[in-house]
C-alpha cells in the first residue's frame, strides 16, 4: 500500500497478459513462486513485486502477513505479506507477464457498490464468487480472498 493522496492509500494489483500460461487476463496482487535463490517466502514477494511492477525491496516495509491461501486450480500455496511504501512509488508493468497496473483505493474494500457475488466459469464449473469491481477490473478468487482478509484485519484494528 502507498498513498496516493493526503490520506488516501491504494493496492497495487496486475492485471495479467491474455497470453500466460496461468491465470490469463486475470487480476492479482504482485507476487509467484519462491525461487531457489531466496531467503524466505518475504524475500520472495518483495523479489517478486520488484519483477512484476518495479518496485524496490528497499523501499518496502513490510507490516505483516495474512492467513495462506490455498488455490486449488493451480494447487498453490499463497502467502499474503502486507506492505506500506512511504510516498507513491513509480511503477513500471513488467511486458513479459503484466498488461497493467491498477491502483485499488484501500477504501474501496469496504464500499459496498464495489463488492458483490458474481457467477464464473472455471475448469467447465459454474460458480458463484465474491467479486471486486474497480477501474474496470475483476478481483475474484484467491486475490479478492486476501483483499477480503486485509480488509477484515484492518477493520478489526480500528
Amino acid at each position: 500500500m502507498y498513498p496516493v493522496t493526503a490520506g488516501e492509500l491504494v493496492i497495487p494489483l496486475t492485471v495479467r497478459r491474455d497470453e500466460m500460461r496461468a491465470h490469463a487476463g486475470e487480476v492479482s496482487l504482485p507476487g509467484g513462486s519462491v525461487d531457489p535463490t531466496d531467503v524466505s517466502r518475504e524475500a520472495a514477494a518483495l523479489r517478486e513485486a520488484w519483477e512484476e511492477i518495479g518496485l524496490e525491496p528497499g523501499l518496502v516495509r513490510v507490516a505483516g502477513v495474512l492467513e495462506d491461501v490455498w488455490i486449488p486450480g493451480s494447487n498453490f500455496e499463497l502467502r499474503p505479506f502486507v506492505g506500506t511504501v512511504a510516498s507513491r512509488p513509480a511503477l513500471v508493468a513488467q511486458d513479459a507477464e503484466v498488461a497493467s497496473i491498477v491502483e485499488l483505493p484501500l477504501s474501496a474494500l469496504l464500499d459496498e457498490s464495489v463488492i458483490g457475488i458474481e457467477e464464473f466459469v472455471v475448469r467447465g464449473l459454474r460458480i458463484r464468487a465474491g467479486a471486486y469491481r474497480y477501474g474496470g477490473v475483476r478481483v475474484w478468487g484467491a486475490t479478492a480472498m486476501t483483499l477480503g482478509m486485509l480488509a477484515h484485519a484492518l477493520a478489526e484494528s480500528v
